[in-house]
């Protein structure tokens, strides 16, 4: 029960809940515009399907079409350079 009531995210006295698994609410890694430019660049051209999606997502939000900070955010965020354990919960559940 001890294991169950300290493990589980939602519970009112999880280790979660208590700040002791604060470090996976923050990003650790990110990039430089002017450096994740070319790369970026580069990795739409080898991914057609997030090319797409960036498209659509200018297309569907201008504010978003207007800024290339963001624009850069949305490639990063779906490439292979983004860190894969940014909001991940480090204990994992099994079975039922």
């Amino acid at each position: 029960r001890f294991l169950v009531e300290t493990l589980e995210p939602r519970a009112p006295d999880s280790y979660f809940a208590w700040n002791y698994f604060d470090g996976i609410l923050g990003r650790k890694e990110g990039f430089s515009g002017y450096v994740f430019e070319e790369t970026a660049a580069e990795y739409l051209k080898t991914h057609p399907e997030l090319k797409t999606k960036l498209e659509e997502k200018r297309m569907a939000d201008s504010n978003f079409a207007k800024n290339g900070r963001a624009q850069l955010n949305f490639v990063y965020e779906n490439s292979v350079y983004f860190e894969p354990d940014y909001l991940r919960y480090p204990v994992y559940r099994v079975g039922n």
